[in-house]
């Protein structure tokens, strides 16, 4: 039985302050369900590795996948959710220790730790780097931000509340997102607040979220509410504010629709999902939204020039048109086994799963494709691409380079 966390507000009575959470009931995050009274989670904690509910086929003609590095980035994962993202910036690899406390920072090429530091105090979401800083938040509120060449510490600035995802930073803003609603624009020099803006937080949600875009000189972040908000990254006035889903349903549960889904921009528009809501495509410049389907989404998206791919919380992966939002094709060859988020790989599009798989499916048709095993240590993290490589980052630590062979 699959376990959830999930971050509360007072309404079950639970009698937690500001923005508590269900203390966790188990060992490692895997994807959600959405059925009956395990319909709400898009992150979920269980006692030991789960059981996947699909057997794997065999691929005798399988496209070859080379494994071009295998390189020790930390001492292994935190248990505890949200999962630290690693950041990627040039040719380097940014990660938290398994207590969260320090920040490694390593060469891709040949995994060479390039520094180490302790920041003395534990981290609650995941690293970001942009503008030469390597960029952390806390529990209690602190964005701390390093350099990224040596990882000396610039400066620590206070904001209102967690700090649950990867700060981001962009023409001189680090644009932060907090538990409570907030997005904060920071000053990349000495950490000074520069704005802020707020949405209501329901009183449910699940606990993490999407890291803030930046682009053409904007700041892009999804809400709890099910809303998506753009705003001007240097005076943080609103540009627009869409409802990607409104939420529905009798209880707090049901009406469940966090914009945690990582949003993706391609060809002027922002892709975005919500947790039991839609995938939307939304014009950039002005916010109206050209099209949504239904789809229940808590991991990264991913486009190329003709679709946006995403995984939903059943583990299907499915393919939308860019232009149109039909649905391209759909693969359910994988559910149940806790799927990553996807990536665009050449031809491909590259998944990670709970027992250590990576899995590539065409492109044109998401058919299976190739597949290969580097460990079986539970890849839980979406991937990232560079160069034609894939790098999965496993539960024990490691980083895997992947790439398609011919």
């Amino acid at each position: 039985m699959k376990l959830m966390q999930l971050t509360l507000i007072g309404a079950l009575g639970l009698g937690l302050s500001g923005c508590g959470t269900l203390s966790n009931l188990g060992q490692g995050a895997v994807r959600g369900v959405t059925e009956a009274s395990e319909s709400i989670a898009g992150r979920l904690t269980t006692s030991g590795a789960p059981d996947v509910e699909t057997e794997l086929v065999e691929l005798p003609n399988g496209v070859p996948i080379d494994i071009v590095a295998k390189l020790r980035v930390t001492d292994g994962t935190p248990r505890s959710y949200p999962k630290p993202l690693p950041a990627f910036d040039g040719h380097q690899v940014f990660t938290l220790s398994e207590s969260r406390r320090e920040v490694f920072a390593h060469r891709l090429i040949d995994g060479k730790r390039l520094w180490k530091t302790d920041l003395k105090t534990p981290v609650s979401g995941g690293d970001g780097a942009g503008d030469g800083m390597e960029l952390v938040g806390t529990g209690s509120g602190e964005v701390i931000a390093l350099t990224a060449a040596g990882g000396e510490e610039r400066w620590r600035s206070q904001v209102d509340s967690e700090v649950l995802a990867p700060p981001t930073a962009r023409s001189g803003v680090v644009v932060v997102a907090t538990g409570d609603g907030h997005l904060f624009g920071l000053d990349i020099a000495d950490g000074a607040r520069r704005w802020s803006v707020e949405r209501d937080v329901p009183t449910l949600s699940l606990r993490g979220g999407s890291a803030p875009l930046t682009t053409d000189g904007k700041a892009v972040h999804g809400f709890a509410d099910g809303h998506l908000m753009s705003v001007d990254l240097l005076t943080g006035r609103e540009a627009w504010d869409t409802p990607i889903v409104q939420p529905r349903g009798r209880t707090e549960l049901e009406r469940m629709v966090d914009a945690d889904c990582q949003p993706v921009i391609e060809g002027g528009a922002i892709f975005a999902a919500t947790f039991q809501g839609r995938i939307s495509s939304i014009d950039l410049s002005s916010g109206s939204a050209t099209w949504a389907r239904e789809f229940s989404c808590s991991s990264a998206l991913t486009a190329d020039w003709s679709n946006v791919y995403a995984s939903d919380t059943n583990d299907k992966v499915a393919a939308f048109d860019l232009s149109s939002g039909v649905v391209y094709w759909e693969q359910e060859a994988l559910k149940g086994r806790h799927l990553t988020g996807p990536v665009v790989l050449g031809d491909y599009i590259a998944v990670g799963d709970i027992e250590g798989y990576v899995h590539l499916l065409k492109a044109t048709d998401g058919s299976l494709a190739g597949r290969i095993r580097p460990t079986k240590d539970a890849f839980l993290l979406a991937p990232y691409v560079r160069d034609g490589v894939v790098y999965f980052l496993s539960e024990g630590g490691r980083l895997f380079g992947l790439r398609a062979g011919r």
